[in-house]
């Protein structure tokens, strides 16, 4: 055992969770290595280090049905009100229509420290808490386009975070999310119906973490980030990258497709297009704008017909 470790467990001042600015300031006194919050996102992002939610208020959770790991979408119901109540602003506007699919009871954990895979809007979050730490431009396009809901983990399986309200509230939540020019126009509409059928109580997905909730580290996490190579603190190269060959048969396929070739000159464009068809059919992965910018770069018989 390390002397960390040792000190760690030790250490009767220690939680079995922490803040991440508590993280850090431990990690501080028990390290010669130091630690910002930074490095804490930037290895959960790389998947070396798993965060968990801490939830003040109570929250309600729905088992996700995923099929080969992947987690499983099923189109909205073809229903103004419905698509409205469950869908997230961005995707109720541009059409997508596709949710996540949920099976079982609605269950009310007492415990609020839930672990989370970042398989869902809190990724994008997350990657907004990175950005603030290290100064750099918030994240616009790409998974913030797209928001399934928030996801969190118990025991291996996966769960998306509801609410309980009635109709009428979760109406007026959506709403107010919604651009200002066209929201009177969507009120009026829904008002046209009658607001007393909408009195009833019904689930419907977080799109945002609650205001009340936060990112947390389990002790046994900060542990391991402690006792981390340095090398390894760097995040790796990706074991994905795309060989030349294959980047060649990518940029041919986008060169001769007539809906994206025009726009084969600026790689980050073409980014919402490629997540809008991996949405489509069900795929849920990240997609990266660098990695696609990098394959049509090496893939180009011409160097400088990439560049943005």
């Amino acid at each position: 055992m390390s002397k960390n470790n040792i000190i760690l467990s030790q250490n009767n001042r220690m939680q079995s969770w922490l803040t991440i600015r508590e993280a850090v300031n431990v990690a501080q006194e028990l390290t010669s290595t130091k630690i910002k919050d930074s490095d804490i996102f930037r290895n959960a992002l790389c998947g070396n280090t798993c965060l968990s939610l801490y939830f003040q208020s109570p929250i309600i959770l729905q088992k996700v049905q995923t099929s080969r790991n992947k987690v499983k979408l099923r189109a909205a119901e073809n229903s103004f009100t419905h698509r409205l109540c469950q869908l997230d602003s961005n995707c109720f506007l541009n059409g997508r229509n596709l949710i996540v699919s949920t099976e079982g009871e609605y269950i009310y954990p007492t415990q609020m420290i839930i672990d989370t895979t970042l398989i869902g809007h809190e990724y994008v979050v997350l990657q907004r808490l990175l950005a603030r730490s290290l100064g750099i431009p918030l994240p616009v396009t790409g998974a913030n386009d797209i928001n399934y809901g928030i996801s969190v983990t118990i025991s291996g399986r996966v769960f998306q975070v509801f609410e309980n309200v009635t109709l009428q509230e979760r109406i007026k939540r959506q709403i107010m999310r919604l651009p200002k020019n066209i929201a009177p126009g969507i009120y009026e509409h829904i008002s046209s119906q009658g607001m007393r059928k909408f009195c009833s109580k019904k689930h419907f997905p977080l799109h945002i973490l609650p205001h009340d909730a936060c990112f947390v580290i389990r002790q046994t996490e900060l542990e391991k980030l402690i006792n981390m190579p340095v090398k390894s603190k760097i995040p790796p190269s990706s074991s994905s990258r795309i060989s030349t060959p294959l980047s060649r048969l990518f940029w041919l396929a986008c060169k001769h497709n007539e809906a994206i070739s025009p726009l084969i000159r600026q790689p980050y464009k073409l980014l919402s297009i490629f997540e809008q068809w991996a949405s489509t059919d069900g795929i849920t992965d990240h997609l990266s704008g660098d990695t696609l910018k990098t394959a049509l770069k090496r893939g180009s018989p011409i160097p400088s017909s990439t560049s943005a």
